[in-house]
């Protein structure tokens, strides 16, 4: 990663704990550029409230060292968040920090995990070393990482923002564009990762690059017409019957939806989503669970094993974004 020259005084605050949003993407585009701050997405979003919780302890080292924890297993290969921390920690003396992540989302499968333990990671440093660095730089740094790892190229810019969203200019924050569409906040998403699918693949192998810059510009000029969160599912399930990369098991899961009463469910990579009404949600549940089913008490994020042989979650849109 290109150096970020960050010189600020390391005033020795121990401890820092922030927050990123989930991320689904229902259509974009891919836009690359020799430097990764211009390369990025256009498209459009759901940021669920569901995301990653990361909290960080400081240390003094004789090196500079970051060890990732998610949901308490030590992860040894975490490339996005090693980018950030090499940035976070230029030009201050060396530290070890211990990072605790959390998610009830799975990673690999199109929740934006990459992205938001990133994004988390950048503003819990922030915090516990005093860097005093903006949310736009912090958001500019985990970008970078996306970008430069292949793991992403909107999910950050997105979860800054949170809610329901449409990527108008490529780019990282402060130098893309990003809108916050209001309609989005009173939707549950219910969603099942079903299969997972390398991010980088998808940005990089020609027959998935032209597939989605050509339909994912159409779908994107159709939505700007009517940006409504009914448009929006429907042209996200075109978009991913066009790219091409639904396997047999994410068209089963698609079907159990549909049954189940979720109008137009969708697919990003190997998860199959759909956006209903809150009230919607107890009728849709007791129908894919097939039994009686109360709804979930203010919709937190509730997960059910094995319905179907699929993992169904439940999330509401967030009304905020990273923190």
């Amino acid at each position: 990663m290109q150096s970020s020259s960050l010189k600020a005084d390391y005033k020795g605050r121990e401890r820092g704990r922030a927050y990123a949003p989930g991320h689904i993407t229902g259509f974009f585009t891919i836009h690359m550029d020799e430097s990764p701050l211009l390369s990025g997405s256009t498209g459009a979003g759901l940021c669920l409230e569901e995301g990653v919780t990361t909290e960080v302890s400081v240390e003094p080292s004789k090196v500079q060292e970051l060890v990732v924890m998610l949901n308490g297993s030590t992860i040894e290969s975490a490339p996005t968040c090693k980018s950030v921390f090499r940035a976070m920690v230029h030009g201050v003396d060396p530290v070890k920090i211990t990072a605790r992540q959390t998610s009830l989302l799975p990673a690999n499968f199109g929740y934006g995990i990459s992205g938001a333990a990133a994004l988390s990671l950048g503003f819990a440093i922030n915090e516990a070393m005093g860097l005093g660095l903006s949310k736009e730089k912090v958001g500019q740094i985990a970008h970078q990482a996306e970008v430069e790892n292949l793991t992403g190229l909107g999910d950050v810019s997105a979860q800054l923002v949170g809610g329901t969203e449409v990527r108008l200019k490529p780019g990282a924050p402060g130098i893309g564009e990003v809108k916050n569409l209001d309609f989005g906040d009173g939707f549950i998403v219910i969603s099942s990762p079903v299969a997972s699918f390398p991010t980088k693949r998808m940005i990089t192998e020609e027959r998935f690059v032209k597939r989605i810059n050509s339909c994912g510009e159409v779908v994107m000029g159709s939505f700007l017409e009517s940006p409504k969160m009914e448009n929006f599912m429907r042209l996200s399930r075109k978009f991913w019957e066009n790219v091409g990369i639904m396997g047999e098991d994410v068209v089963k899961a698609i079907q159990v939806f549909e049954s189940a009463g979720i109008p137009s469910p969708s697919a990003k990579k190997g998860l199959v989503f759909g956006a209903v009404y809150p009230e919607d949600v107890p009728k849709i549940i007791s129908k894919i669970m097939g039994k009686r089913e109360s709804s979930p008490e203010g919709f937190s994020t509730v997960n059910y094993d094995l319905v179907h042989g699929l993992k169904i979650i439940i999330s509401r849109v967030s009304k905020r974004g990273a923190c």
